[in-house]
């Protein structure tokens, strides 16, 4: 309830203030409610199901109203049972539902037995005071159910379930309260109903006065008929909902006229009541309950829209790869149009030096086999050399060809233009090999975007402005915020910023965004890009990692040739990265440094490790003419769901440990650098706490993989760094000296 009050006060102090009088009317208007006259639970029930901090306010609440009408029944046992309910809420303030319904069922039974015992009671009496003890005990758990989200968004059936009992709570308080036989509870009813069909229209009004019948039936049976006769009213009213609000307000006076006429009963109060209602509707803007609207309806409209941009961003990925598909069929194509050999050289100088001469006949139809054996000769000698000169021409074209001058100086042309179309031809196919990468890089990163927009499920439009509100209080200028719900309920801000505050002012900041909407909110992750920055917030999830991590060094060597990084992103996974580099020393050191940063970048941008994968091996592939290639090993975490998996391009083999089973994951692709349109191993399982993953790079398994492990089954009950030093200082006294390699070990274990 505090960021709705917070939206609109825009002061922190004030909020709390207006909080707290909030819950003490609601305490006070639900001492009012009696179910059938008689039974009173709603007090009791709704201040034991909320947290400590609200409930004493509800308490004191309920106490001042029993005491404004104490001569109704039984008013100094509920006072006793309000007070026994507070002080168990100071010294016990349990979670749980079924905690907070025990307790509640104590606070109301001890002074009832207390009661029983000073004044004895007959057999029905007693009754009655047990059923109401479990009513107590039952609205509760309801209570508890109802406002567990103390936002009350329309997310899912279940909260429209919670909501529905709290109206129903409120209009049975109202029904207490008469003036002149004017009934409140009769009263906002009928403007709960006639404002539903205005505004949702015949679902809206049709529901919503089926619940104020409930609501009035409890109460009495005799309002029981009113309530019916409202709801049909509200159901006309909204099959009216496309004519206007007159036209609506006309309809639902006309028809709870009829329908008291058809059943009886009707009175000019009731009449006053409904008349009164339907104007306050037509009077009172839809504006005002627009933003209602579209908070609760916003995640249909939503879900359509990025249902629509998923299905288009989907549909131009499969475009690209048909693009991509077609200019591979036309380099094929092209390729046998214009596919050159070595031989059409000789073709050539056969039709330029020896069309004309008179020993043609005799070289190239009687002395066929002879001429082209030469040639062929020829053709290594211009491999070799480049070019062919008298010297080193074979014997039999020396002896026999009259225009050796010519033929010499045609062929050496022939091969220098074959050679330059070779070499363009070998570019053109690097070329064309990079630019359907990129076409497949781009779809699989559309792809990617399709399916993560797709996940999400509402712009949290009210956490937005909570935040909003925040960083006005505090002073802190932002370019942007994005406050998204994902389909599992998760939720996600980033803020953009062009100056950093400090990490104590960002510590700060989790700790009120957590209170004010609700959510326990991670220590957030900060990107830079270029002068800007953007940090993520996400919530708590129920798993952590703790990471550990171990390297060394072969002698003589100044740096590694490894490279790693683990880090949390803003979605609710942590990632760990493992690179080894060709070789060792400075120049692996720099491609692994390259492969860790470029993809942790990349990955916190928001690209999906598929398509950073390619763009990492493209630009490999692209980044110098020396060859240069790297290892990836790569394992995500949702911490949601324990979900993991890995993928692997060139690395040794990973090892996870799950409830003392020791597990091991091989590779048999390439490292980066090496092809164009590599594929990559990948594996998925799911992990809980106590499993442990290590990953680590060839170094350490240059003796073998087996002593892996037998060590881990020994040690996997320890701590990440003791489980990452046991494992380094073993490889380290196994490894050849001779043949030493860095070695790195990455541990990661689930908490």
């Amino acid at each position: 309830m505090k960021e709705k009050i917070l939206k609109y006060t825009g002061t922190e102090n004030l909020a709390q203030i207006i909080e707290r009088i909030c819950f003490f009317v609601i305490g006070f208007v639900m001492s009012f409610a009696k179910i059938a006259g008689m039974f009173s639970p709603f007090c009791i029930s709704f201040s034991m199901s909320l947290p400590k901090k609200w409930s004493m306010f509800s308490f004191l609440g309920g106490i001042f109203g029993v005491i404004v009408c104490f001569n109704s029944f039984n008013g100094e046992v509920y006072i006793c049972a309000l007070t026994i309910g507070m002080i168990l809420k100071i010294f016990f303030d349990f979670k749980s539902t079924f905690w907070n319904a025990i307790f509640s069922i104590i606070s109301f039974g001890i002074p009832n037995i207390i009661s029983m015992l000073i004044h004895p009671v007959g057999f029905g009496t007693i009754i009655m005071i047990y059923s109401e003890t479990i009513l107590i005990g039952s609205f509760t758990v309801l209570f508890k159910f109802s406002l567990k989200n103390m936002n009350i968004k329309i997310r899912k059936t279940s909260d429209l379930i919670g909501l529905s009992i709290i109206v129903i709570a409120v209009l049975i308080s109202f029904c207490n309260l008469n003036f002149a036989n004017f009934n409140f509870g009769r009263f906002l009813a009928a403007v709960l109903v006639i404002q539903a069909a205005i505004l949702i229209g015949v679902t809206g009004g049709a529901a919503v006065g089926i619940i104020g019948t409930i609501g009035l039936a409890l109460f009495t049976k005799d309002f029981a008929i009113i309530g019916a006769i409202v709801t049909v009213s509200g159901f006309m009213a909204g099959i009216f909902k496309p004519v206007g609000k007159a036209i609506q307000a006309i309809a639902f006076i006309g028809t709870y006229l009829l329908g008291c006429g058809f059943f009886g009963g009707l009175s000019i109060n009731s009449f006053i009541e409904v008349f009164i209602a339907s104007c306050i509707a037509y009077l009172v803007p839809i504006d005002i309950f627009q933003g209602i609207i579209e908070k609760n309806g916003i995640k249909n409209f939503n879900f359509t829209i990025n249902g629509d941009m998923a299905l288009k961003l989907q549909f131009t990925a499969k475009a690209l790869l048909d693009l991509q598909n077609n200019i591979q069929e036309c380099a094929k194509k092209m390729d046998k149009m214009s596919y050159k050999d070595i031989s059409d050289i000789y073709v050539k100088t056969a039709n330029d030096v020896c069309k004309n001469c008179g020993l043609r006949t005799f070289c190239w139809i009687t002395s066929y086999n002879e001429t082209m054996r030469s040639l062929n000769k020829v053709s290594n000698i211009l491999r070799q050399n480049g070019k062919i000169v008298q010297e080193n021409l074979p014997i039999f074209l020396k002896q026999k060809c009259c225009k050796l001058d010519s033929l010499i100086q045609s062929i050496n042309l022939g091969y220098r233009d074959f050679i330059c179309k070779e070499q363009t031809s070998r570019r053109i196919n690097e070329a064309r090999s990079i630019a359907t990468e990129q076409f497949t890089g781009m779809s699989d990163l559309l792809m990617e975007m399709s399916k993560e927009l797709s996940d999400f499920e509402k712009i949290d439009s009210e956490t937005t402005n909570i935040v909003q509100n925040i960083l006005k209080d505090r002073g802190i200028e932002y370019s942007g915020i994005s406050c998204i719900l994902d389909k599992f309920d998760h939720l996600t801000i980033d803020l953009y910023l062009d100056e950093l505050p400090s990490k104590n002012e960002i510590r700060a900041m989790v700790e009120t965004i957590s209170e004010y909407i609700g959510r326990q909110i991670e220590l957030p992750t900060i990107i830079k890009a270029n002068k800007s920055y953007k940090i993520s917030f996400f919530e708590i999830a129920s798993l952590s990692v703790d990471f550990a991590v171990m390297q060394t060094l072969p002698n003589g060597n100044s740096c590694c040739g490894d490279s790693y990084d683990f880090f949390m992103d803003g979605k609710g996974f942590a990632h760990m990265l493992l690179s080894d580099g060709m070789g060792n020393g400075s120049r692996a050191a720099v491609d692994s440094l390259m492969t860790c940063s470029t993809m942790r970048r990349l990955i916190q941008t928001g690209f999906g490790f598929n398509s950073t994968l390619k763009l990492l091996n493209l630009s490999f592939a692209i980044k110098s003419k020396e060859e240069s290639l790297a290892t990836i090993d790569t394992c995500t975490i949702d911490l949601y769901t324990g979900q993991t998996k890995f993928i692997k391009a060139g690395a040794t083999s990973s090892y996870v440990i799950r409830r003392g089973k020791v597990t091991e994951f091989g590779c048999t692709s390439l490292p980066i650098g090496i092809i164009q349109g590599i594929n990559f191993d990948s594996k998925e399982l799911k992990l809980s706490k106590g499993d442990v993953i290590v990953m680590v790079t060839d170094g350490a398994t240059s003796s073998g993989t087996e002593w892996i492990s037998s060590e881990l089954k020994l040690i996997y009950n320890q701590n990440a760094n003791e489980i990452a030093k046991t494992i380094i200082d073993s490889a380290k006294r196994r490894s050849d000296p001779k043949h030493t390699d860095d070695i790195t070990v990455l541990v990661s274990k689930v908490v």
